[in-house]
């Protein structure tokens, strides 16, 4: 099953409702800036990064647009030392395209590290795998939904 078809099919399951639109593919701010306009997308545009623990293990950190990691944070989180993964390890472990990380439908191995600010918005804006969808999600009903994922959640302050 593709990444996308996961996403929806874990939004489904747990019915979290979402909003997807196709459009150009969006691999860069600006061009998520144009798509959330003409589509009237609502909240935050989210920020996937792919981490490789020092320990053999990988993270996905979920935060917005703009927002810097706090490497030492991360590691205390984590247990062990994050740095950025590489595309390739992105694209085998994950099936997200470079530049497009999606935040949701991962291996249960992976952990997923979700900034608490996204929550002060109404709505997370991702795409779900490929570059040409993005999914537009309240952030309450996301909040609803990661306890239920197989994957250890952790909350991260980035402010």
């Amino acid at each position: 099953m593709s990444l996308h078809a996961r996403n929806l099919a874990l939004l489904d399951e747990h019915a979290i409702r979402y909003r997807e639109v196709v459009h150009e593919p969006v691999l860069d701010y600006p061009t998520a800036h144009a798509v959330r306009e003409r589509f009237g997308l609502l909240g935050v545009e989210s920020k996937s990064l792919f981490l490789r623990l020092k320990n053999g293990g990988y993270a996905m950190l979920v935060t917005m647009e703009g927002a810097r990691a706090d490497w030492a944070q991360l590691k205390t989180l984590l247990g062990a030392r994050p740095s950025i993964a590489s595309d390739d390890e992105l694209v085998a472990m994950t099936g997200c395209v470079p530049q497009c990380a999606c935040p949701l439908g991962h291996a249960g191995e992976i952990a997923l590290v979700f900034d608490e600010a996204i929550f002060r918005h109404d709505y997370l804006i991702y795409s779900p795998g490929p570059p040409e969808y993005t999914l537009e999600v309240p952030t309450a009903d996301l909040a609803r939904l990661l306890p239920q994922l197989p994957n250890r959640v952790l909350r991260y302050r980035s402010e």
